[in-house]
């Protein structure tokens, strides 16, 4: 479950964009509370609702950006449209717009089942709704919602973590903060941290011992470089980041580095390739998850990255496996996906929502340096 509050604004633009959808088959209006005088209309237009908003809004002149617009998603299906609606609505309440009016409106344009919510940010006594720490108090109060202990998740998470053969600390710390987490040591302990607060803590010496328990996987490494090597040929294998518009034709490139060879590995096969940057330079490493197996690799013990890319020139084919050797590692790779597969990710964390801001403060995307 993700829950996001949408950057305020100036005007109620949300109103215009949500009842857009509807007019296009697209959304369906859950919900409208606290609009009063609006009842006794016989047809309620979109620039009514606008107005009544507007109104309200300037009974707090301090008030620059009054327009509150929020969204709660649930990826896997499980809430339908009107419990979702119900859920919205409770958030609301503890949120502090129980007495505000808003409208709820359920949208369907996407895989993801998800409501935005549309209010205003004054009180009917001109007093601003307290925004203070927002982002985290959304995260942390649709979770008690969801009746989600926290603290007891991530010490379940860190087990999880602790369950995979890594031959590095560096790699334990790579697979919490795929988790969400941001990882702090200090005194001998790993200091796990989500939602602004601290949830626990993973002594090092247990760490260590997890370590200390590693086995290479030679085997399955040369089954992974056999399939990166015939996939190569087919898929960009070159990482790349996403390019942002910017005013006056610029551009910017953002977010963490990926490629086309990555993203069909992960949809086909369940693992990941992590690439790791400092600051705007290229890549010089990845590091490959193996979910299934529960295994994380350093890159270079598969294929080495200039290889992986084409920049230069990888050992002789007679390294690689046979082609039907191939096929066979194929087709056992994709069965072990199929049947056993599960991903560590958590879907209930909205990520942007948690670290965006640290990230915009210090100018810099998602990037890995591990």
């Amino acid at each position: 479950m993700i829950v996001k509050i949408f950057r305020a604004s100036a005007s109620f633009k949300a109103i215009t964009y949500n009842f857009d959808k509807i007019a296009k088959g697209q959304a369906t209006l859950m919900k409208v509370s606290g609009f009063g005088a609006l009842r006794q209309l016989r047809e309620v237009r979109p620039e009514d609702y606008r107005n009544y908003l507007e109104a309200l809004s300037g009974l707090n002149r301090n008030v620059r950006l009054p327009q509150f617009h929020a969204m709660i998603s649930a990826p896997d299906h499980s809430f339908d449209k009107d419990k979702l609606a119900q859920l919205a609505g409770q958030w609301l309440d503890r949120m502090g717009y129980k007495d505000q009016p808003y409208l709820l409106v359920h949208h369907r344009d996407t895989d993801q089942s998800h409501v935005h919510m549309v209010s205003t940010r004054v009180d009917r006594q001109g007093k601003k709704i307290d925004s203070a720490f927002e982002h985290r108090r959304a995260v942390n109060q649709l979770n008690q919602l969801l009746q989600k202990d926290e603290a007891h998740q991530a010490q379940l998470d860190a087990a999880k973590a602790l369950q995979y053969q890594c031959s590095t600390k560096a790699q334990v710390l790579l697979l919490l903060e795929g988790m969400g987490y941001q990882v702090r040591e200090k005194d001998n302990e790993l200091l796990l941290y989500k939602f602004g607060r601290q949830l626990f803590a993973v002594s090092e010496q247990r760490v260590e011992e997890r370590l200390s328990a590693y086995v290479p996987d030679k085997a399955q490494a040369i089954r992974w470089k056999a399939i990166f090597s015939k996939y190569r040929e087919q898929f960009n294998a070159v990482p790349e980041r996403a390019t942002l518009n910017l005013p006056g034709g610029r551009t910017s490139q953002t977010g963490p580095y990926r490629s086309e060879l990555g993203d069909f590995l992960r949809k086909e096969f369940g693992i990941e390739m992590i690439f790791h940057a400092s600051g705007d330079k290229p890549p010089y490493g990845y590091t490959v998850i193996d979910h299934v197996q529960q295994r994380v690799f350093k890159g270079s013990e598969i294929m080495k990255l200039a290889v992986l890319t084409g920049t230069e020139a990888g050992p002789s084919q007679s390294s690689s496996l046979p082609e039907n050797s191939t096929e066979a590692a194929e087709k056992q790779l994709k069965s072990n996906y199929l049947t056993y597969f599960r991903p560590y990710l958590s879907n209930d964390v909205d990520d942007q929502q948690i670290h965006g801001p640290r990230r915009r403060r210090q100018k810099k995307a998602r990037t890995n340096t591990r």
